[in-house]
């Protein structure tokens, strides 16, 4: 017996096992301390509610973003209570100010 034959993406959206095909995955969209997953965010505003320094503000299109770096402490408010996991804290982000401490 062969190797089986996997079957094209065409087929299976035929067949009905794919209702259709999956959009391709943007890149996050990276700042100095946050990261943020627009395709994820179901612009529910949890985030920009929780911030206690008011860093984290809504765009015209209701997702996230973070016009002032230097207001935002990194007090992981906004990724935590996030329900889609649409922030993270940038893991490249040096954070000399507490690493001072």
């Amino acid at each position: 017996m062969g190797k089986p034959i996997k079957p094209s993406a065409d087929r299976l959206i035929k067949s009905g096992l794919i209702s259709r095909p999956s959009a391709p995955q943007k890149s996050p969209r990276h700042t100095d301390k946050l990261i943020f997953f627009p395709d994820w965010c179901k612009k529910c505003g949890l985030c920009t509610a929780v911030c206690p320094t008011g860093a984290l503000k809504q765009n015209g299109h209701d997702n996230p973003v973070l016009p002032d770096q230097d207001k935002c402490r990194l007090c992981s408010l906004c990724w935590r209570i996030c329900p889609d996991f649409a922030i993270v804290k940038n893991p490249e982000f040096e954070d000399k100010e507490n690493d001072a401490q």
